[in-house]
């Protein structure tokens, strides 16, 4: 048994090895939504929230579930309102169960909640498209075309809702690993756009905020079972297939071998960006010729994506 690093009375319920902490449930949400606070005074957020509408793009997931669920506290301080969004991508044994999940979610925290169908939207499952890339039909992995179909109906229905924000879950570990891949692709310009807070830059682009941006996926993990938060623990089963599900397991026992590496990680890639904004040229943007939403080239990137499909 050991005790609370802090309090010293209580049983700790997560070691924290990076940071040599074993803290106690009350002193571990403590520490938590310090973070997210944390997050908000960097961002200069906490003064940007009043009277805002912050849409949270979520899957059901833990880390979706817990920025909808922390938000959901914090929205009276910080006078904001909120919406749930879920993309349903169209994966069989996946979706319906995360599904389920999201709508006792938001029936028990009384949070609105939109159920956008990609099938509908698009004309296309994600069950399908990857039916499509194991036949050899398509070239594109499932979790790429998935990605981008998202991203675009996220912000398509942000902006009907004149949202001002859209909030992910996207946590440590994620950043990490998406620096790691702009890394490894020497994509200078995400790295400088990935950044904790995505400003307006075009006309329809809605502003991403993400509040576990210094949260590890562990504690993000341990927030979720304290608060007796549900979802079922299936994974999506192209999650495999992905660059990012390697690298995840890599940093994972980088992590295990020297605590503190992901997070030196995360130091390192905000410290590039600063270095780096001034010097990579952030392409001009204008509107989609057939769906009119904001992008580098004539036809966005989810619009040419349905047109190869529609070749299939």
């Amino acid at each position: 048994m050991v005790l609370c690093s802090l309090c010293k009375e209580k049983v700790a319920v997560i070691k924290i090895r990076y940071a040599n902490l074993a803290l106690c449930k009350e002193c571990f949400v403590k520490h938590f939504e310090e973070k997210v606070e944390k997050y908000l005074l960097d961002t200069n957020l906490s003064d940007k929230l009043n009277g805002k509408l912050i849409v949270v793009a979520t899957s059901g997931g833990k880390d979706s579930l817990n920025t909808l669920f922390i938000l959901n506290k914090f929205k009276a301080t910080y006078d904001f309102s909120l919406l749930a969004l879920l993309i349903d991508e169209g994966i069989a044994n996946y979706r319906e169960y995360k599904r389920r999940a999201l709508e006792s979610f938001c029936k028990k925290f009384k949070i609105d909640l939109l159920v956008i169908s990609l099938y509908k939207e698009l004309g296309h499952t994600i069950d399908n498209v990857a039916k499509w890339y194991k036949e050899g039909k398509i070239s594109l992995k499932p979790c790429s075309i998935c990605g981008v179909f998202r991203r675009y109906l996220i912000n398509l229905y942000a902006n009907e809702l004149q949202a001002d924000f859209v909030a992910t879950g996207h946590n440590l570990d994620d950043e990490v690993q998406t620096f790691i891949m702009n890394f490894i692709r020497g994509d200078l310009l995400s790295i400088v756009r990935e950044g904790p807070l995505t400003q307006t830059i075009f006309e329809g682009f809605v502003p991403r905020i993400k509040p576990l941006y210094y949260v590890y996926e562990k504690e993000s993990l341990t927030y979720f079972l304290v608060n007796d938060l549900k979802t079922p623990y299936v994974e999506c089963p192209y999650a495999r297939l992905s660059l990012r599900y390697r690298l995840r397991t890599l940093l994972n026992r980088l992590e295990y071998n020297s605590p503190g590496t992901k997070l030196k990680l995360l130091k390192l890639k905000d410290t590039l960006r600063e270095e780096l904004k001034d010097r990579v040229s952030m392409p001009k943007l204008r509107k989609c010729e057939l769906c009119g939403m904001p992008t580098v080239h004539k036809i966005c990137r989810a619009c040419s994506i349905r047109l190869a499909l529609s070749k299939v």
